[in-house]
């Protein structure tokens, strides 16, 4: 997931873009499904929550996608995982229900 966070976020500085995440509220945070494989730990949360998610051009302020006003309602699901024990959990995966 770093790879494809940082690439998004390369994509953008070159476009001289910023997209903006405000007023996030997570409505709810449910643990799915968590299991042991080949010594990881894994652990799936769906999260129901809303946000204020924009794009803007950097050089003019204006809007290109999204909306400032408008909360968006969303599901998704991140599975996070560590190799047993003391380790660090990190972020594997991030999905959207079908």
């Amino acid at each position: 997931m770093y790879e494809v966070l940082s690439e998004d976020t390369r994509k953008l500085r070159t476009e001289r873009k910023i997209n903006r995440l405000d007023n996030i509220a997570v409505r709810s945070a449910d643990i799915t499904e968590a299991w042991q494989e080949s010594g990881q730990d894994s652990i799936t949360v769906r999260f129901l929550a809303s946000l204020l998610d924009c794009t803007i051009d950097e050089s003019t302020g204006q809007v290109v996608s999204g909306r400032r006003t408008e909360p968006v309602k969303f599901e998704e699901y991140w599975t996070v995982a560590r190799l047993g024990g003391e380790n660090a959990w990190r972020l594997s995966a991030i999905q959207q229900p079908q």
